[in-house]
């Protein structure tokens, strides 16, 4: 639960987007909704607001539906895999995020395979 000092040191968007939030309990939310009425923003503030949310979190689930890399032919990209995978778990999409954590497993799992196998056979050739 936040503090009435904790939330007076919160910015004007910062205090709009924990207002948004529905999970938070009702006396945070009250003094949430408190603390921004006393501000008293102006309109012109409160579409800025408002804009500002609705940008960033369009641009946010955009982000996930963007076709992405195979995991199983390009594990080699590990951040960028990860990444993906932190966005699918924040977006609440647990059993998406466990599959493609799986193809990326497997990928690394060929990938180290191929290279092991690759230098066997190096090693091979210089033997004989």
């Amino acid at each position: 639960m936040l503090d009435k000092d904790n939330i007076k040191l919160l910015d004007n968007y910062q205090l709009y987007l924990l207002m948004q939030n529905k999970a938070l309990d009702k006396e945070t939310s009250r003094r949430l909704n408190v603390e921004f009425d006393s501000r008293k923003l102006s309109d012109d503030e409160l579409k800025r607001l408002e804009q500002k949310y609705q940008m960033n979190q369009s641009g946010f689930k955009s982000e996930i539906e963007k076709p992405t890399w195979n995991p199983i032919f390009t594990a080699f990209a590990i951040n960028r895999h990860f990444r993906h995978l932190a966005l699918l778990k924040t977006q609440g999409k647990r059993d998406e995020a466990e599959s493609y954590m799986a193809k990326l497993y497997l990928g690394l799992a060929i990938w180290f395979g191929f290279i092991i196998w690759l230098l066997l056979l190096l090693n091979r050739q210089f033997y004989l």
